[in-house]
């Protein structure tokens, strides 16, 4: 795997010196063919198929295999049962039997309780709205008469899921475009917060890697103007992150003699967004 990735920094130095192949409106359409049966397979959830897309070589760029990928894949599927993706080509490139499509496209669900039974379908209040979007690039290989995917890489991506009178709040995760390893960034977290609304808010953040860890949250009092921050520091793993904010809204009220407090539980909202680490110099040498 070491040569494929030396293979695409030479590739992305080097093209725009390099004189591409005519363009083959055959090839465009094998690739777009491609991918809509992909993306139908994933929507069927028939992951048998769903991994043929896939070269025996593959791997992202947060170094997933495979196996890797279809594991995740269905754990979404199975946590989200009514998951829809929109997914849009934005273009596609192809320099003899090597393709590069970039991809963007809208994740969106619905979460119900789990128990059903006590559930009010009429209390639209205790569903969960998950809305992700994300930007990436596939890598196509033609082996033969096929198209493989041999390597993607994720551009941007952001997914948010939100309950209650989060649904209706405009909240907002604020990180820098790209990190160097092992030093440290700002997280802030911004929205538009009702005043008369509590709100405790945990910022932390984790490394993108399969399976994943377990990061530690540390709740706060988020002030009246909604703004929280934290300063991480990036690992030295050379690993993207998430950057990640959990939000709980309460409200507090009394009783007539101010002899009780109510406390009551108004929304939740979970943010997360990729953070880029910026690849240097030693990490090209030692591939």
């Amino acid at each position: 795997m070491k040569k494929l990735f030396i293979f695409f920094i030479l590739f992305s130095l080097l093209t725009p010196f390099t004189s591409a192949k005519e363009f083959n409106k055959n090839e465009i359409n094998e690739i777009k063919v491609v991918l809509n049966k992909h993306n139908r397979a994933l929507k069927n959830h028939d992951f048998k198929t769903f991994q043929t897309f896939y070269s025996k070589d593959y791997m992202s760029a947060d170094g997933f295999n495979v196996e890797d990928l279809t594991k995740m894949v269905e754990k979404t599927y199975n946590t989200y049962k009514n998951i829809k993706y929109e997914t849009k080509v934005n273009s596609i490139t192809t320099f003899d039997n090597i393709a590069i499509a970039q991809v963007s496209d809208r994740t969106t669900a619905k979460l119900y309780p789990q128990d059903n039974k006590k559930y009010n379908k009429k209390d639209k209040s205790k569903i969960g709205l998950l809305d992700g979007k994300s930007v990436y690039s596939i890598y196509l290989a033609k082996k033969g008469d096929s198209w493989r995917i041999i390597y993607d890489d994720i551009i941007m991506e952001e997914t948010s899921l939100k309950y209650g009178i989060a649904k209706d709040l405009d909240i907002n995760l604020n990180t820098p475009l790209f990190i160097k390893q092992g030093e440290p960034y700002d997280i802030s977290l911004t929205m538009n917060k009702p005043q008369d609304v509590i709100a405790l808010g945990a910022i932390s953040k984790e490394e993108i890697s399969y399976p994943p860890k377990d990061y530690q949250e540390k709740f706060r009092k988020i002030p009246p103007e909604g703004l929280l921050e934290r300063i991480v520091k990036a690992n030295k793993r050379n690993l993207d992150e998430y950057a990640i904010a959990s939000i709980g809204f309460t409200k507090i009220s009394t009783n007539d003699d101010s002899s009780k407090a109510k406390i009551e539980i108004l929304g939740m909202a979970y943010v997360l967004k990729r953070v880029t680490m910026e690849k240097d110099k030693k990490f090209i040498k030692e591939l």
